[in-house]
């Protein structure tokens, strides 16, 4: 980077060559060198935030501007907003992007005057239209509230919880950033990702339905059907730094939940409490009569979507008699290792089974 850009501003930056190659063409080279200047000057966050921001709400309002026209308009409005020599609403145009201005302008006044602003940072590091153009909607009732966004997705905001969302999705990408407790189910569209944010890790899907819970610094999501992939802020920058597309994440499928702990800065990957079924069974399907026990256990994969692993060879002469029809999945697991003198535990969101074998009961 040849340019003084500590020296930049917010217009500056908009007509920047390199800017705007990373925020308009989504250049992952451009982005590391950005990340990694950003991480040397933190201080002129809130103006690349805007700047940011301004180009990608102008790519919202599918303005086709040529290069240089929106170059030129860049500058009027900014012009405009210094010298206040005419009033803005002389030309459609610059109606459109003024308005534009004073949105992200109120959210950049945010930005450097709140108090306390690391939340509002890491908003703006996420998505710039998460930390200007955005909604948000504070659930203060003793029931859960459903909200619908702009591409059919369905929000089930709990009480005491908070969900902020762009005006309007980016065509690429849809995010949004959630404190508290929501279900989300996500309206599918492999062209367009949805990722759901928090303080501390991100939620990356195409089509599913899930649980998002945040606690302080803390997290969990639970997968109800479909899968996700979770990363930690950490990751995320990190792939940003390396220039990766992709950054290394926990995959979560149905049954299976991610917990974010901040004192061990690490996602741990387990089992929902209460895993629901995901294929619909009969009762006899659970009735078993001198039945060999990786039928059971074949069976409970299916029922539940979650992997089993054991031993083939140990188990291969233990059978089980009983009728498990009403049980949950941790009642089933309790009784087939009780008669099979096994013990079971959960181990990155998978079923071990730990089997002396059954040829001396």
């Amino acid at each position: 980077m040849n340019p003084d850009y500590q020296k930049y501003s917010v217009e500056d930056f908009t007509q920047d060559e390199l800017f705007r190659r990373w925020v308009i063409l989504r250049d992952p080279q451009s982005e590391a060198l950005w990340a990694d200047w950003l991480a040397a000057h933190p201080e002129a966050s809130g103006k690349v935030q805007l700047a940011r921001a301004f180009l990608y709400a102008l790519e919202e309002k599918n303005t086709a501007l040529p290069e240089d026209e929106l170059a030129n308009l860049t500058e009027d409005i900014i012009q405009q907003d210094k010298q206040r020599i005419r009033p803005l609403w002389t030309s459609p145009m610059l109606r459109i992007a003024a308005s534009i201005l004073v949105v992200l302008g109120l959210g950049y006044l945010f930005l450097v005057h709140q108090p306390g602003s690391s939340r509002v940072d890491k908003l703006a590091e996420i998505s710039p239209v998460l930390a200007a153009n955005y909604s948000e909607v504070e659930n203060n009732k003793a029931e859960p509230q459903d909200i619908t966004l702009q591409d059919g997705s369905v929000v089930t905001l709990y009480t005491h919880s908070k969900l902020r969302y762009p005006k309007q999705f980016l065509p690429k990408l849809r995010e949004v950033y959630l404190s508290g407790q929501a279900f989300f189910k996500i309206t599918k569209n492999p062209k367009q990702p949805f990722w759901v944010h928090a303080d501390q890790i991100s939620t990356q899907v195409l089509g599913t339905s899930f649980m998002v819970k945040t606690e302080g610094n803390n997290a969990k999501v639970e997968v109800r059907s479909g899968r996700v992939s979770v990363y930690t802020r950490k990751d995320i920058r990190a792939a940003r730094r390396l220039q990766q597309n992709e950054s290394v994440g926990v995959v979560l499928t149905a049954n299976q939940q991610v917990d974010f702990i901040e004192k061990e800065d690490r996602l741990v990957k387990s089992i929902v409490a209460q895993p629901i079924v995901l294929q619909k069974i009969e009762s006899r399907d659970y009735v078993f009569e001198e039945a060999p026990i990786d039928r059971v256990f074949n069976q409970l994969e299916k029922t539940y979507g979650l992997p089993v692993l054991y031993d083939p060879v140990t188990v291969k002469n233990c059978f089980i008699t009983a009728n498990l029809a009403d049980e949950s999945l941790f009642d089933k697991l309790n009784l087939i290792c009780r008669i099979s003198r096994a013990t079971y535990e959960i181990v990155d969101g998978q079923i071990i089974i730990h089997s002396a074998g059954c040829d001396n009961k």
